[in-house]
């Protein structure tokens, strides 16, 4: 059982310490943003997560790529975007390896997001690219994304590495595209790996809720997974900010062990 750094109340490189507090056994890291210079891409920073990850006995399953949110992934090589894309890419794949990580994710949302057969052929190429120069580090890529699952069935079968995985989300569907996220995994369960996202949502919102409480098939979901022997990580992404979470306690850290404890109790 894991979580999103972001996540954790307060972010940063003590955020090892809450989640190993709350029982958890792993805690997924970021790369960064273009703005902020891609700060996981520093050897200090990178020495500095190792360090806690020493201290607290916990595990970091993956690096993510939110810098894509910005930089649009699909953007055509030798084009300045492009270029961009590359070095978010190769840095984080790079910091997996001296880090000891097994997994690159990469999420396809805002400008990242695919609208076009064309952009998701270019994705595609982009991956190939990604896939084999991890392979040589032994570390896994996996897709994040809103598409239908005809274009993430479509993309699995245009990258076409051993090392392609897609990283199943149990809400994002729901919220961006008004898809029953249950029918999304009983469709991509083959392709998702050993990791994945959940989270809980009220309606019209996105990660605003404690896991089996919203309207995501939450308890559905885990007991599919169940039901297939599904072995790897679980990692909570819900937002214990924001105001409908504020609204169930005042302190953020016991809105992040309630949501543990409710994961863990699932699970059982």
């Amino acid at each position: 059982l894991g979580i999103c750094n972001f996540c954790v109340p307060g972010t940063g490189v003590f955020a090892p310490k809450f989640a190993k507090e709350c029982g958890l056994d792993g805690m997924s890291i970021d790369f960064g943003t273009f703005e902020q210079g891609f700060p996981l891409g520093q050897i200090r920073m990178q020495e500095a997560y190792l360090e806690a990850k020493g201290i607290y006995e916990i595990e970091y399953p993956n690096i993510g790529c939110s810098g894509y949110d910005d930089i649009p992934f699909a953007a055509e090589t030798g084009h300045p975007l492009g270029e961009a894309a590359d070095v978010l890419w190769k840095g984080a794949v790079d910091a997996a390896d001296y880090m000891g990580i097994p997994l690159v994710f990469i999420p396809l949302f805002r400008q990242s997001s695919i609208r076009t057969e064309q952009e998701l052929k270019t994705a595609a190429l982009r991956f190939r690219k990604i896939c084999d120069y991890a392979a040589e580090k032994g570390i896994g890529i996996a897709c994040e994304s809103e598409m239908t699952v005809n274009h993430q069935l479509m993309l699995v079968e245009l990258v076409d590495k051993e090392n392609f995985r897609i990283f199943y989300d149990n809400a994002n569907h729901l919220y961006f595209k008004d898809m029953d996220g249950y029918e999304v995994l009983k469709a991509v369960y083959p392709y998702i790996g050993d990791q994945l996202h959940l989270k809980d949502s009220t309606k019209g919102c996105l990660a605003n809720a404690v896991v089996g409480t919203g309207i995501t098939r939450f308890y559905e979901v885990v007991n599919f997974l169940k039901e297939k022997n599904y072995s790897g990580w679980m990692i909570l992404e819900n937002l214990y900010e924001r105001k409908d979470m504020r609204d169930i306690h005042t302190d953020h850290y016991e809105i992040m062990r309630m949501d543990v404890e409710a994961l863990r109790r699932a699970v059982r």
